[in-house]
């Protein structure tokens, strides 16, 4: 049996985590400030709107370090900076695949997600990464980069320390535990789903290609139910990230830099 094709074949979808992410950064005070100003400036008219933002942009506690604003998430402001992190961040986690980089609004949207999901999960305190579940995850990294000059010196190439990819590791592992606590315990998958998924994707996938063996129902059955788990509840998630933008307060401010 060729158990390369069918480990391929059968590979749990992985929950992209709308990458990218916000949160496990502390955002400054003087960026909040500045959202505060911009926010009063769109209710004040004419010149003093302008008078208003010049004084807020030309003063000392603004003039050091502002990121362009992006956009405000129920409040929580997201800047180009942050928009740079969690994309460098992704391409230590999950490198664009055959070349192809998502583009600035899509890097967007998905930072949104994952604020929206940060902000969710304060509601729920008790599920939370462990240092043992974010080490062993870590040192997968510094496996997989030990032959292009190591884990420290990717790091350094893009400007990250390694605090930030344990935090970024750290939400992701909450998130993950939170789909899981959230959506896994609704999702039933039938007989016939299964059915369907060996002889319709499965059987035709290994058929095509050489000398693959096709595996009896039975041997595989625990391994298509989880596929088709995880396929629902992707779909669960997606669903229910769109319900919450509705009813989330989410301002545009300017749009990514190509």
């Amino acid at each position: 049996m060729n158990t390369s094709v069918l480990c391929d074949s059968l590979r749990l979808r992985v929950l992209a985590v709308k990458p990218a992410y916000a949160a496990f950064t502390a955002k400054t005070r003087r960026r909040e400030e500045l959202l505060n100003w911009l926010r009063l400036g769109l209710v004040v008219s004419g010149r003093w709107c302008m008078v208003l933002l010049l004084l807020c942009l030309a003063s000392p506690a603004f003039g050091e370090e502002i990121d362009r604003l992006l956009v405000a998430v129920n409040g929580r402001v997201v800047t180009e900076g942050d928009l740079r992190l969690a994309h460098n961040l992704n391409a230590i986690l999950a490198p664009a695949r055959n070349g192809v980089e998502r583009s600035g609004e899509e890097e967007l949207n998905r930072l949104i997600d994952l604020e929206l999901m940060r902000q969710e999960l304060t509601n729920f305190a008790a599920i939370k990464a462990d240092e043992s579940e974010i080490e062993p995850r870590m040192q997968d990294l510094r496996n997989k980069y030990a032959e292009i000059g190591g884990l420290p010196a990717l790091l350094r190439d893009l400007g990250l320390q390694e605090s930030e990819l344990r935090s970024y590791i750290d939400l992701q592992i909450s998130i993950e535990k939170f789909i899981q606590f959230r959506f896994r315990p609704f999702v039933t998958v039938s007989p016939e789903e299964i059915l369907a998924y060996y002889r319709q994707k499965l059987v035709p996938q290994l058929e095509k290609s050489s000398g693959a063996r096709v595996p009896d129902l039975e041997e595989v059955t625990s391994q298509i139910e989880e596929i088709l788990a995880q396929e629902k509840v992707n779909t669960a998630v997606d669903n229910w990230l769109k319900d919450i933008r509705g009813h989330s307060r989410i301002e545009s401010f300017a749009r990514p830099s190509a």
